[in-house]
């Protein structure tokens, strides 16, 4: 029988590696199932699961799900209480993972230990990274070596990397999830029927405002476009971690803009960045923490990879912010176990941000518990006031930054992401960079050519478009979080990109007379009636009765927008003409919305919409029009 690492130090240790407890052969007979699903005490379903797991045969992943209790728990409780005979924690077998020693001390047993980060347990951090490696996939140092040279080199051209094994490692990997039978399938997500309702009405000739899909409404840079038509005989395969110039270019923003110290080595670049967070979750254990409500991905992602995914709650009256204490508790009730955090600011979908002291508060819970972070700024360079705040400022050895071209440049349907990793990460970043290699290869190369002018310094074309788009969607958002404030929606006012998260509750009981009870029934009845579509806020997590949607306001011409923007006051009366004009789908489409909620806009339902009144107020209320 192959054994496998399963206290904390091992599965940190073997990063690529999601273990499952071998379980004993049974000795007696199964505990009732009317005896297992009364107990409701957490302590006592622990123990129930753990005999579920040693002496029933059950695999750990259905234990867990049976009786409620976090799998990594469950995981580690076996591996301390050595309830499983077969399995003797003395390490892996050659034939599984190499030849390394597990270490037995958990990471975190004392003060002292604790007080230094790393997520690599101490026996890792003393040893050479490409070593740390060869234990986790099974090859020999020379051929680590050669392999990290070769995708991190100067030259062009690929290599038919490493043999990595995923087979026998216990792990269950994405193809098998997907060929799982269907009840073990992550569902489809809820906005895929919509999409094609969507697509029916089109082919029938019926308009369709797009509030739904969240890309871009602004072109690419002029200059940035050039730069891809120059390079567009590039054809050579570039390294699996980018090309070295871009990288060069990318930790040389990250340093100027957040204030940390970046270099090529720091940068992974992927074919976007959720390409890079699901390589993130194929070679690292750890349970994904995700604030609800986060983007569409996140979930999704970890349900396919096998990972074990938590909500984290938040609130509209928190402006969508996840409170510290949340995490807190949360991560007290198993202070070593692996975890990720995606942290998403500016926000998609509530278009809300993190201020400084919500950061800090939120850095100290994770830097205590060792939480590595994902800091998802890819909205960053659009937030509103231009004032964005990372959480690497104040978690710098424990954040890694994801960004891209796909917002703030236009740029989705090129597929360029990157990631920047804290020095202290240069393992975790050397097993993705193996992985990727051996899934995309490269991103393609006239696009990472093409990207570089993107990061060019002190560029002035490149500043005065960003900041048209800031004041181009500052202007719009605004005006949307004032007619739905006319409409009894409950909205917080977005700060940072180009989505909103409202909610329909207080018109539930006009919405039940029509039969509409859920997000999802509502999102499909409002485009059957009125051609807009937007999408269920249970597509971001939150649950379907609570009647959330995200309205993604990018159904202008862009174009027109940067042009007119450039001249434009701000007066109450300018701004409407703005909407009316450039706008005219999105001005359209809140009429339409109005007239399906039964609710005036204006002195009559049809009416012009009326000026947005210059009423200054507090925080992030939809009472008025906020200062510019």
């Amino acid at each position: 029988m192959k054994e496998e690492p399963e206290d904390p130090v091992a599965l940190m240790r073997f990063p690529s590696l999601t273990t499952r407890v071998p379980t004993a052969t049974t000795h007696g007979t199964t505990l009732p199932a009317l005896h297992l699903t009364a107990m409701t005490n957490t302590d006592a379903q622990m123990q129930l699961a753990i005999a579920a797991v040693a002496g029933g045969g059950l695999s750990v992943r259905k234990a867990a799900r049976r009786f409620g209790v976090p799998r990594t728990t469950l995981q580690r409780k076996l591996s301390k209480d050595s309830v499983c005979p077969q399995h003797d924690m003395k390490g892996t077998s050659a034939a599984n993972v190499g030849s390394s020693t597990t270490p037995t001390k958990t990471p975190g047993d004392d003060a002292a230990e604790r007080s230094t980060f790393s997520l690599q347990p101490p026996a890792m951090a003393a040893s050479d990274d490409a070593a740390a490696l060869a234990s986790a996939f099974d090859m020999t140092q020379s051929s680590i070596n050669s392999i990290l040279s070769l995708y991190e080199s100067n030259g062009n051209g690929t290599s038919a990397g490493p043999v990595v094994s995923t087979s026998n490692v216990g792990r269950k990997r994405p193809i098998d999830a997907v060929s799982a039978p269907s009840e073990q399938q992550p569902p489809l997500r809820k906005g895929s029927a919509l999409d094609e309702l969507s697509n029916e009405m089109i082919m029938d000739g019926k308009t369709i405002y797009k509030l739904g899909l969240g890309q871009s409404p602004f072109p690419i840079p002029q200059c940035v476009v050039d730069e891809l038509r120059a390079h567009s005989q590039q054809r050579e395969y570039l390294p699996a971690a980018g090309l070295p110039g871009l990288r060069d270019d990318i930790a040389a923003w990250g340093t100027r803009t957040l204030h940390m110290k970046y270099t090529r080595d720091d940068v992974l670049v992927g074919p976007g960045t959720k390409e890079l967070l699901f390589v993130l979750q194929t070679v690292y254990y750890g349970d994904l923490l995700l604030p609800n409500p986060s983007c569409t991905s996140y979930a999704p992602q970890a349900s396919i990879a096998g990972r074990n995914m938590i909500w984290l709650p938040t609130s509209a009256a928190d402006r969508w912010v996840l409170r510290p204490e949340v995490l807190e508790d949360h991560c007290a009730k198993d202070p070593d176990a692996p975890r990720i955090l995606i942290l998403n600011s500016p926000s998609n979908p509530t278009g809300c941000v993190y201020n400084e002291q919500e950061l800090i508060a939120v850095a100290q819970v994770a830097r205590k518990y060792r939480v590595l972070v994902i800091s998802d700024e890819i909205y960053s360079e659009l937030h509103h006031s231009g004032e964005h705040l990372s959480i690497s400022k104040y978690y710098p050895e424990g954040t890694i930054v994801s960004g891209g071209l796909s917002k703030w440049c236009g740029a989705g349907g090129w597929r360029m992401g990157f990631w920047m990793f804290p020095a202290s990460m240069n393992w975790l970043r050397k097993s993705m960079l193996v992985m990727a290699s051996e899934t995309y290869t490269s991103v393609a190369s006239p696009i990472q050519h093409a990207a570089r002018r993107a990061f060019v310094p002190n560029c002035i074309e490149l500043a005065a478009y960003k900041g048209k788009c800031r004041k181009t969607l500052q202007i719009i958002g605004h005006w949307f979080a004032y007619q739905m404030q006319k409409m009894n929606l409950d909205v917080q006012l977005p700060r940072g990109g180009f989505t909103m998260f409202p909610s329909f509750a207080r018109h539930r009981r006009a919405l039940a007379q029509r039969g509409i009870a859920t997000d999802v029934q509502l999102c499909a009845q409002l485009l059957h009636d009125t051609g807009v579509a937007i999408l269920p806020g249970s597509c971001f997590g939150r649950s379907p009765d609570e009647l959330y949607v995200r309205i993604a306001f990018v159904d202008f011409k862009g174009e027109i927008a940067l042009y007119l923007i450039e001249t434009m006051d701000l007066t109450l009366e300018a701004i409407d003409g703005f909407i009316q004009s450039v706008c005219p789908n999105l001005d359209i489409a809140m009429r339409k919305l109005a007239n399906w909620l039964s609710v005036s806009l204006g002195d009559t339902l049809l009416a012009p919409i009326l000026s947005v009144p210059p009423v200054a107020v507090d925080g992030d209320s939809t009472t008025g029009l906020l200062p510019m």
